[in-house]
Parts: structure tokens; sequence; C-alpha cells
């Protein structure tokens, strides 16, 4: 306060002199503003540190990631026209590759719980199966042959039916063509040259079981046409098809795929197997938009296929005000065998490890805008767009002014008054 008294004296005394007052007047009120205006820049510089913001920067990714260190926390993989092409020759989860697809269909086994009846016939005039429904009697017949038909019998957990006269005949495991001859070795010796017929009445051991996303869930049998994965989908579904995920377990191994790999590519239209379990799931396919693009959430696929320049106009675009082009980045798990082919892996993996990987892409280089078209999106990848350089600065510049401006507008009323 002394030195603001001492101002106003010597103000007081230069007031025969307009030039000299108004600058004793500058004199006297800048030395004090501007000892509040440093406080208020120390305060600032302070804070820079903790500048509010949507996540690193550019640089702040490069120096993490720590390009001439021996190990690195993550992989990062600048998208060239190199990476495109690793990325498009690795093969997604696929049905034919995992299970095989035979072009012959499969051949049908009689099992526990299937119905099987069996008609018998006998050459000769005293047959030793002497009923003969009406059915039988309109059969064709050779050599006087006479036909009796056994009712239905349902398989049970010894795998067993019985024919009279010849006791329990072992069908589980075996085909028609098969039990029709153990029955007639079996009856050999005792009915007249007996042939017979097996038919299976109720497949309920050669299913395929379908649930979830369809219109009609239930156990398919399988003929010996050779369903397909398609035939068994073909009443419907209850969502798009590039929402659906097929699953497909059989024995130990589960393959799940989009439907519209099944849709796409005839190969992966699998014959199935008995015991086959089918199940339809709707997953819609997602990423996650995070930093300095127009808009910030989780954002469906709703699509077969969403390219990265999809996946930025889909996010709003990059904002203008905010943006740096040159720091757009995807985050992503890729298998070790992928990863290995893109650069040098991060330490202490395992063998089965998945590789966190970051991509990298400037969009200030026209023809990296290709390159993006080229570089397909996966489900739950993560976009982000770092914020500019300049951007930090402006928020820096306006936290200035936010702390000073008020301590200034003080500065300059205070003196006023005294």
């Amino acid at each position: 306060m002394t030195s603001i008294t001492n101002s106003y004296t010597e103000l007081t005394l230069s007031m025969n002199s307009t030039t000299s007052t108004l600058r004793i007047e500058i004199r006297s009120i800048r030395w004090p503003a501007l000892q509040l205006l440093a406080l208020g820049f120390s305060l600032s510089l302070a804070a820079c540190s903790s500048l509010p913001t949507a996540g690193p920067r550019t640089s702040q990714i490069h120096d993490e990631y720590q390009p001439d260190a021996a190990t690195h926390p993550f992989e990062l993989v600048n998208v060239t026209a190199n990476a495109v092409e690793v990325l498009k020759h690795q093969p997604p989860p696929s049905l034919a590759a995992r299970f095989g697809d035979n072009e012959a269909a499969p051949e049908i086994m009689i099992g526990q719980g299937d119905g099987v009846t069996v008609t018998i016939w006998e050459v000769g005039s005293d047959p030793l199966f002497a009923a003969v429904p009406a059915i039988a009697q309109q059969m064709p017949t050779v050599n006087a042959s006479r036909g009796s038909i056994i009712p239905e019998q349902i398989v049970g957990n010894d795998g067993c039916i019985t024919i009279p006269f010849a006791g329990r005949i072992p069908v589980a495991g075996h085909t028609t063509v098969e039990v029709q001859a153990a029955i007639e070795q079996a009856l050999a010796g005792k009915a007249q040259k007996p042939q017979v017929l097996v038919n299976l009445t109720r497949n309920a051991s050669n299913t395929v079981t379908v649930m979830g996303e369809v219109t009609n869930g239930a156990r398919v049998p399988l003929s010996t046409y050779g369903e397909r994965l398609l035939d068994v989908l073909a009443g419907g579904v209850k969502a798009p098809s590039y929402e659906i995920q097929v699953q497909l377990t059989r024995g130990d191994s589960t393959v799940t795929v989009p439907l519209p790999q099944v849709l796409g590519d005839p190969s992966e239209d699998i014959r199935l197997r008995p015991r086959d379990n089918l199940v339809i799931m709707r997953q819609p396919e997602t990423f996650t938009v995070f930093g300095a693009a127009g808009r910030n959430s989780q954002i469906n696929f709703d699509a077969a296929r969403v390219s990265l320049t999809e996946a930025v106009a889909k996010s709003g675009g990059l904002t203008d005000s905010r943006a740096d082009p040159r720091g757009v980045f995807v985050f992503r798990y890729e298998p070790k065998h992928v990863a290995e082919n893109l650069g040098p892996l991060p330490a202490q993996l395992g063998d089965d490890a998945v590789v966190p990987v970051v991509y990298q892409l400037d969009f200030t280089k026209a023809g990296n805008y290709f390159l993006a078209q080229n570089f397909a999106l996966h489900d739950h990848d993560i976009l982000y767009v770092a914020n500019a350089p300049a951007t930090e600065l402006e928020k820096f510049l306006n936290l200035i002014g936010l702390v000073t401006s008020p301590l200034i507008n003080g500065a300059v009323v205070d003196s006023s008054l005294k």
C-alpha cells in the first residue's frame, strides 16, 4: 500500500503536467497489476498438466509406446498398404475350416429312442409269422411270399429291439440295412427264406438342436438328403441377418461366425451331423468412439461390414475445432499369429494370448482415405481421435483468462479508488 500511496502523492504533485500525470498513473497501477498477473500465470501453469481432456494426445501415445525400448506395452502399427494386406489375408473363424464338409450325405444310424418297424416276408404255405395285416397283403409279393409287420418299437437303453423267435437284436449304431441282415440271420432255420425290411419311423437320435433367435426352435431330424445349415434355418430368424451370430457346437468344438458369412460363402453352409447344437444369437456388432469426434458413444455396425471411413462418418466425423487428423487410432486385441506379422510384439505374452494393438492413420494424406476404406472394423473396436496440440493451448489461454481477468479488474478498481 505504501507504493500506491506514494504514487498518488506523486500524482498530486504532478497535476500541472497532463502528460506526466498520465505516465505516473500508468506506473502506479501497472506494477501491482503485473504482480497479480504473474500470480495468475503461476496458478495456470500449475494447473496445465491437469487440463480437462478426452484422452491422450498423439505424442503421449507415442511416448507410452516407447519406440526405442526393447519391450512395448502394446503394438503401435501405422495403417499402410502392407498392414491392410496382412489383415485382409487373416482368415476369420470358419465352420468349413474347423469341421470340414463332406459332399456325401451322412449315413443315418439307428439310435436310442428311435422308433423302428420291421416287416418280414416268408416263402411257403406255412409261414412262421402267420399274421398278415391288410397293408402287407396289398404289397407286391414274389413266389407267393407273405409279409407280416411287427409294430413300432422304441429302441431301448440297451440299443436293442425284440423280434419274435429271434430275441433281442442290437440296432443302435447300425443302419437299417445292417439291421435287416442281422434279423434275417437270426431267423435263418426258423422262418422260410425270410426277407426283412426295417423302417425308421421315429427319428429321435439323428437330430440337430436349433435354438435362439429363430422363428421355430426345435430338434430337427436329419435325413439321407444331408441337410445343410441354411436348410434348418429356412423358417427364418428374428433379427436382421447382420445382427445374427451362428454358433455351432459339435462334440468338444464350438465355432461362432456371423450369419452374413454363411450367406455369402457357400463353403460355410456345411452339412450338419447328428447331435449338432446350433444356437442363433442376436449380437449386434458395435464399436466405441472417444475423443475429438462428433459423437462419443457405442455405435452399432448396422451392416455386415464397416470400414474405418464409414466408422468415422457414423461417429460424426472429426471435430474441426479439436481433432488432430494425424491422430486417428483404432484400439483392438489381435490374435498373436496376426500381430506378429505387423511388428514387434509386446513382452510377457503367453502362447495363446491376444495382443493389444493400436492402429494409427494420418487423415491429412489423401491416399490414406483409400486405406481407411479397406480397413475393416471388428466387433468391440475402439475408435479414438486425439486432440490437436493447438486445442491444449486454447484451453490453457482460456484458463489464464478465467484466472487473471478478475484479478486485473480488481487491481484496476482498487487502484482507482485510492
